[in-house]
């Protein structure tokens, strides 16, 4: 993305932004377009079909892991220089070594406008702008980040983006999180979303602890610095502040900070972050679970369950990646990376989880391929402990493994 000198942003004569939004505005890629080329039509539909090789070590039921499909999705964008928009909702379903259950949601929908000196102003389910952005990752699974909801987290409210000299600023305000939507009986109604947020817990799929916490008044602020006339370096900081309210009125507050930075030269790039939230929570006592200090743990969910998190931890992401210039045969574009995060319990006396992924990934015309070996401990998708971003088992205190092979169709 890239902009020009700052300037206030005006707005289009109501009349006119009326006429565009109700003719059919929604909707273009999940983050700024910045100073991207008009397309010839602004209108743009389009999706996407995944499917997924498995093997899970921790699943003696597969021993030779398993096939299936990952996502149906659909995308519309609109894009004419001026107004803006995108959405995408997307269509899951997973085979039995996945947890045999469906689930859909608007994994996001904004509507906005473009001023002239390229800042943008978003109103709608957007991407949070905090810490490494687009992601703080390289392979499919994203890092540990994002399973805390501070990587590719979409959440309801304005979103606005501006440039000043080499800084870069955006500030967003999110009353609400991303919302529920729906999916099969075995599944837990409130974690049915992309996004991973507080939500309340499940008395059948999630840990019958009686939490009924929910995201509210979200504030977030980042600034990255454009180090070097090329902007191939990238330091920055992301603030964010918000509410947490119970079910039972209780309201308490949920912070976090990050400071990351993002380095290419030639073919290699090398991304860091180092991140630090903090869940002041105020559950009554017998909101938990196996003898638990209820307020040592929340309740995130995403993918249609609910898990355990540390109310306060640190988060450490160190990537590096490397391109690969030709290609073989009709495959091109390949990138081979490393993504290892970490993240430090600071609440419970828990144990530490991290996990570190190694692939490779490439494409050949629409079709775009990830492989990845993934190496976790307690880490609710990469080994069998599901409770491991708090209270970890003591039953699955060693390394797991897990190769993913996906092969998305993209049109």
């Amino acid at each position: 993305m890239s902009h020009s000198t700052t300037a206030h942003l005006t707005l289009p004569p109501l009349r006119t932004l009326r006429n565009y939004l109700c003719g059919g505005l929604l909707l273009a890629g999940t983050g700024f377009a910045g100073a991207a080329d008009t397309p010839a039509s602004p209108l743009d539909i389009g999706g996407a079909v995944r499917f997924n090789y498995v093997y899970k070590s921790w699943q003696p039921e597969h021993p030779h892991g398993f096939v299936g499909l990952d996502t149906v999705r659909l995308d519309v964008k609109y894009d004419d220089g001026y107004l803006i928009g995108s959405a995408q909702y997307r269509y899951n379903r997973f085979p039995a070594g996945q947890g045999g259950y469906t689930n859909h949601f608007l994994h996001h929908g904004w509507a906005g406008v473009r001023s002239g000196d390229k800042s943008e102003l978003h109103v709608g389910l957007d991407k949070l702008p905090f810490g490494l952005l687009p992601f703080a990752s390289n392979n499919f699974f994203e890092s540990i980040a994002y399973y805390l909801g501070y990587e590719d987290t979409y959440n309801l409210g304005l979103n606005y983006a501006w440039r000043s000299g080499p800084v870069e600023w955006r500030l967003a305000y999110f009353p609400r999180d991303g919302g529920a939507y729906g999916g099969g009986g075995n599944t837990a109604r409130a974690s049915n979303r992309y996004s991973f947020n507080i939500v309340p817990d499940d008395d059948k799929q999630g840990y019958g602890t009686g939490q009924g916490d929910l995201e509210r008044d979200t504030l977030v602020a980042r600034a990255a610095w454009q180090v070097g006339g090329q902007a191939n370096t990238e330091l920055g900081l992301s603030i964010l502040s918000g509410a947490i309210r119970s079910n039972t009125g209780a309201r308490s507050r949920r912070s976090a900070a990050a400071i990351h930075a993002k380095g290419s030269h030639g073919p290699w790039t090398l991304m860091a972050e180092a991140l630090y939230y903090n869940n002041a929570t105020r559950h009554l006592p017998g909101e938990t679970f196996g003898g638990l200090d209820p307020n040592s743990f929340v309740m995130l969910g995403a993918f249609g369950y609910p898990y355990p998190v540390a109310a306060k931890g640190i988060v450490y992401v160190t990537n590096v990646s490397y391109d690969i210039a030709g290609s073989v045969g009709p495959f091109t574009g390949f990138k081979l990376y490393n993504d290892y995060s970490a993240l430090k319990k600071k609440s419970g006396g828990f144990k530490g989880s991290l996990q570190n992924v190694t692939g490779l990934s490439f494409s050949s015309g629409k079709w775009f391929f990830y492989a990845d070996f993934m190496l976790a401990k307690h880490q609710p998708y990469m080994s069998a402990d599901f409770g491991g971003f708090a209270a970890a088992s003591p039953l699955h205190d060693s390394f797991s493994h897990r190769i993913n092979l996906q092969a998305g169709y993209y049109f």
